[in-house]
């Protein structure tokens, strides 16, 4: 009896398309939040005595320095202003990828500030600009790893401990607008909507590579700040940054819950200035961009907010 050792009888699978060059400014990651606040100093000790972070520092401009327990020299910055966003600082991964991203800037007439960055705090230049909503992003070059940057970093002993920064929630006004924008100027990649029932969205998930969004965009009355988020190790990181917060008298807003898009388990709180910060883990990863298609859910599926069935209070609207 003859046996058929073809390709077809042995099923060997088809491999995989190669990952596609990122498109656009070529954005790979977070690498920082910088945010406003009337009282940096106090802004940063907050930060480290409640939220875990490390001080790595203060400038001359009155801006406080604050480290995760990652590779980053740090994630979260505090200015001297009232309150708000002062920038997503994104990271590309090379001299290369940041060039190119100049040059795609300005062959698009867009409004960049360049700063070659010899301070001790900006090593390296940064290129500034903002979306047409006017939501302030910086690039620079940075860590770019192969896995996402928790996964790689040893479990911190401690609780909570923000290892890094990985997304950032922007109030966006015209969300159809915003949403090509991301796409095809900033060439960051869909993942998923929440769509309201007439099918536009609600909110729009954007990743840079790996790592499930590094952007998310949120229908509102006005542009702005929703919330940023840090990434700490696990699951049970997560359940001891909420018991840690609990006890110490952290505002805690909503949490523990799994959210539906990107499945990570997250919680909310308020820093000390009242911003809406989110510590959560286990993010979706996308390995295969060529085969994958974005996720729509509805608004009235609850596992969008919460896969164990929570809503968040008026507060975080």
């Amino acid at each position: 009896m003859s046996v058929d050792t073809g390709a077809e009888a042995m099923q060997i699978p088809r491999p995989l398309a190669p990952v596609t060059k990122p498109k656009g400014l070529g954005i790979f990651r977070t690498g920082h939040v910088s945010l406003f606040s009337p009282d940096p100093a106090a802004s940063a000790e907050y930060a480290v005595s409640h939220l875990g972070f490390l001080h790595a520092g203060n400038d001359d401009e009155g801006r406080h320095y604050l480290a995760g327990h990652g590779p980053d020299a740090y994630s979260l910055v505090y200015s001297p202003g009232v309150s708000g966003l002062e920038t997503i600082s994104y990271i590309v991964p090379d001299d290369a990828a940041f060039e190119e991203a100049a040059s795609t800037l300005a062959r698009a007439e867009v409004d960049v500030v360049r700063d070659e960055g010899t301070s001790r705090f900006r090593p390296g230049p940064t290129l500034s600009f903002r979306t047409p909503a006017g939501h302030p992003i910086e690039l620079r070059v940075g860590h770019a790893p192969e896995v996402p940057v928790a996964a790689s970093t040893r479990r911190p002993e401690a609780a909570p401990a923000p290892i890094a920064s990985d997304h950032v929630v922007l109030r966006t006004v015209d969300m159809e607008g915003e949403i090509e924008y991301v796409k095809t100027k900033l060439g960051l990649m869909e993942s998923s909507q929440i769509q309201l029932p007439d099918s536009s969205a609600l909110m729009a998930f954007f990743r840079g590579s790996k790592l499930y969004h590094c952007m998310a965009l949120a229908r509102a009355d006005v542009n702005g700040l929703h919330h940023v988020q840090f990434t700490v190790k696990d699951g049970a990181a997560v359940l001891e940054t909420f018991e840690s917060m609990t006890r110490s008298g952290v505002e805690v807003l909503w949490g523990p819950v799994r959210h539906g898009p990107g499945h990570n388990m997250a919680v909310y709180f308020r820093d000390h200035v009242g911003h809406i910060m989110e510590f959560s883990s286990e993010e979706m990863t996308i390995l295969d961009d060529e085969n994958y298609s974005p996720t729509h859910w509805s608004v009235t599926d609850p596992r969008s907010a919460d896969e164990w069935g929570t809503f968040p209070p008026e507060s975080f609207t």
